[in-house]
């Protein structure tokens, strides 16, 4: 049963599976990025991700509510949980990261969610409209969107500070 399921996976994925086992290992050393650079994977990982709850589910109230609440839950994960010096902005405006694991764990994590949901629901068509499974892989595709929307966030944060004008000194 798993060589027919990998045997069935479309090549295309196993693509994507390079590249974001490339991008984790560029995560693990400490880099200097762009604005534009670390915008990429944040904004892919999105639209991915919503990309396969409305081809599978829909955009019914149910999912929009569950995935709103999982993308929460993962911004506040990281506003309390976060590590505040990963990232820095440099003078020239570059970013730069500190060298770590995590993001490789959450690419590979968020990969083999979705390869598991798109292969659970192609045995099984029906789950679709189950209500316990829609409502859990919606959870778990906002919560693992908000881990990487804090990324993203943070990087605007950063970056608007360097730009924000200054104040008018007083003598």
């Amino acid at each position: 049963m798993l060589q027919e399921i990998l045997t069935h996976t479309p090549l295309w994925v196993w693509f994507i599976l390079l590249f974001l086992v490339s991008r984790g290992m560029k995560a693990s050393k400490d880099r200097v990025m762009s604005f534009k650079s670390m915008v990429i994977l944040p904004v892919f990982m999105l639209l991915w991700s919503l990309q396969g709850i409305y081809q599978h589910f829909g955009l019914q109230a149910a999912v929009i509510v569950c995935w709103s609440t999982g993308c929460l839950l993962g911004l506040g994960l990281i506003l309390v949980f976060g590590n505040k010096q990963a990232m820095s902005l440099l003078p020239d405006g570059q970013l730069h990261l500190r060298g770590s694991w995590k993001p490789m764990i959450l690419l590979l994590t968020m990969f083999s969610i979705k390869y598991v949901e798109n292969v659970i629901v192609a045995m099984n068509p029906a789950l679709k409209t189950e209500i316990g499974f829609v409502s859990t892989t919606c959870l778990i595709y906002g919560l693992m969107n908000g881990l990487f929307l804090a990324n993203l966030l943070r990087v605007i944060y950063l970056t608007s500070i360097k730009n924000a004008p200054t104040p008018p000194q007083t003598v």
